[in-house]
């Protein structure tokens, strides 16, 4: 992963040169799919992790991170109360939060919390690097499906761009809205195709249009976004 001198020193050195990280997340399957794909980047030193909030926060009392890679739903301690209490006390380490949720009030919580990004959790290796490199430079990370609904004021602080309704049709056409809607409730791609008048290629190709731009890897979690967002 590329560095320079000068980014590094946005963090408070650790002790060692490379960054300090903590997964923070009650999946197991998770962690070790993350410390997988991030081992091979040379300027990460091996993850501790947590797997609750609560366990994040003593973790912090007693280590100094870099970085913190954040789930939201966690037992005892979620990951918007974990991150707004290091926070407090620990301003200078960087939280991604990290999670299928993606719908906008989601995001502005998170965001005022004090995180410094947000990651959708299908992520690839590049994107969380990618994240890093941002936060590094004092700046929010977005994925970026979300990183145009979002901007600064001019006291720096990050804001919604637009309302929620915008939102929703902007990111979803109407035609995919109904198709959506019709996903959700389970139809088969014959039946919506019958229903609204198309053929089925031309369901499958809002299906894969939908799943492409939103950045979401299934039909699952299309549906996900769609209850999230309200759409259906």
């Amino acid at each position: 992963m590329p560095d320079s001198g000068h980014n590094r020193n946005t963090f408070v050195r650790c002790r060692t040169s490379k960054i300090k990280l903590l997964i923070a997340d009650d999946h197991q399957l998770f962690i070790s799919g993350l410390k997988l794909i991030l081992k091979d980047y040379v300027d990460i030193g091996t993850p501790d992790h947590a797997l609750n909030g609560k366990e994040a926060i003593d973790k912090c009392r007693h280590e100094k991170y870099d970085i913190i890679l954040m789930d939201i739903n966690m037992p005892m301690i979620d990951g918007i109360e974990a991150t707004k209490e290091i926070k407090r006390h620990c301003a200078d380490t960087k939280i991604l939060i990290v999670s299928m949720l993606s719908d906008l009030e989601t995001v502005a919580k998170v965001l005022k919390a004090g995180a410094d990004g947000f990651l959708i959790k299908n992520a690839d290796a590049s994107e969380f690097v990618k994240a890093f490199q941002v936060m590094r430079r004092d700046e929010v990370y977005l994925s970026p499906v979300l990183s145009e609904l979002f901007t600064r004021d001019r006291a720096g602080k990050t804001i919604i761009k637009n309302d929620y309704i915008q939102f929703t049709e902007n990111i979803v056409t109407p035609r995919e809205k109904s198709i959506l809607k019709m996903i959700a409730e389970g139809h088969t791609n014959q039946v919506i195709a019958d229903t609204l008048s198309l053929s089925v290629k031309t369901v499958d190709t809002h299906r894969n249009n939908m799943l492409a731009k939103l950045n979401l890897p299934n039909t699952a979690a299309l549906v996900r976004f769609a209850i999230d967002n309200k759409l259906v």
